[in-house]
């Protein structure tokens, strides 16, 4: 006879699945998140309405909802209610003699590594992000309607093109290739993934079997990097490159260029970086890793007036020695390949990786 009592990780959520899950069979979302050295972490569920007062707060008990360095907690969607964005307030030990390379603080909104959709809010502040003290309202969050839904998109039995001894890789950036008039792409579509589509004749009459697309993932609006090797999230499409500024359209979006281009025999390859982040040394923001873990995620120099090991020369270096660290980079690259199907990647900097 099957037991009535419920499963400890209904109650307490469980530490297998980085960052939000949507549990179907108990219609309630899952949320992990990693954090050796913290001491005390909070979730915030926003409605669409007010990003600046949660519609909830759930406050980790250090004992049930913690396994080793890993915090979780389930939520019902009954009790997310019309919550559309998230984000977590986290504390660890003050900076001291023990401790002096931490950067926690409890007022910060953090965006978790994780999301697969980043929302920046009309307020969107980097320089609230530069400074001590909260930045409500003005943070990046992470989209937590998109996990229920899932963004289902239909591959089409998607042909991926495999090419060897004949690959010629030609390499474009998604906004520089067609921003310009002269591409001949009408004008909602210049700049875009929906630009590629419409350039695909052009990269098959050069005679190219794999497109390299310079970053695509998302980064700091204000940040004003034109190339996109400032990332804020791994997981997370860069939303200005999709045609329709709506939910789950950039993600679809590049999976119908991805299709396309498959459907013309031409492989999709990314460069992508995970050397570095867009939080860069300690003037730059605290919009994620640096809130949330610090001396997990970056490579720490000792040095007061340095503190960031700089082999990136932006700022900051990943710590890719960390178990962490690197589960966070091939989950992405898992990602990339299973949800979004792309054919390869470029590293960049692999060298300090």
């Amino acid at each position: 006879m099957r037991s009535l009592r419920m499963r400890w990780h209904s109650l307490e959520g469980s530490p297998h699945v980085p960052g939000v899950t949507w549990i179907e069979e108990e219609q309630a979302y899952n949320f992990a998140i990693y954090s050796k050295h913290a001491c005390r972490v909070r979730l915030l569920l926003y409605r669409a309405e007010d990003i600046r007062q949660p519609v909830l707060e759930y406050e980790f008990d250090y004992l049930k909802n913690k396994s080793g360095p890993v915090w979780h907690c389930r939520i019902p969607a009954s009790e997310a209610g019309t919550a559309r964005y998230y984000g977590y307030r986290i504390s660890g030990p003050a900076p001291g003699p023990e401790f002096s390379w931490h950067t926690f603080d409890f007022e910060k909104i953090l965006l978790d590594p994780y999301a697969t959709t980043v929302f920046f809010p009309p307020e969107f502040d980097r320089t609230a992000a530069m400074q001590p003290g909260s930045n409500a309202g003005r943070a990046p969050l992470g989209l937590l309607q998109d996990i229920r839904c899932q963004c289902q998109f239909d591959w089409e039995n998607d042909p991926r093109p495999r090419h060897d001894a004949d690959l010629i890789i030609y390499e474009l950036h998604v906004r520089g290739f067609t921003r310009h008039p002269s591409s001949g792409v009408e004008p909602s579509h210049r700049g875009t993934y929906a630009g590629v589509i419409d350039q695909i004749p052009y990269l098959q009459q050069l005679g190219i079997t794999a497109v390299e697309l310079m970053p695509v993932f998302q980064f700091d609006p204000q940040e004003e990097n034109y190339w996109g090797y400032m990332p804020v999230s791994f997981f997370a499409p860069h939303q200005a490159y999709s045609s329709e500024a709506v939910r789950c359209r950039q993600h679809d979006e590049f999976r119908e260029m991805v299709l396309a281009l498959h459907e013309a025999g031409i492989e999709v390859i990314l460069d992508v970086v995970y050397n570095h982040t867009g939080e860069g040394d300690q003037h730059g923001p605290t919009y994620s890793l640096k809130g949330i873990d610090n001396t997990t995620y970056y490579m720490l120099t000792g040095k007061p007036d340095s503190p960031y090991s700089n082999f990136s020369g932006t700022g900051n270096t990943l710590h890719t020695a960390n178990r962490a660290v690197r589960r966070l980079i091939i989950d992405s690259l898992r990602y990339w390949v299973s949800e979004m199907h792309v054919d390869g990647f470029r590293f960049d900097l692999a060298s300090i990786m």
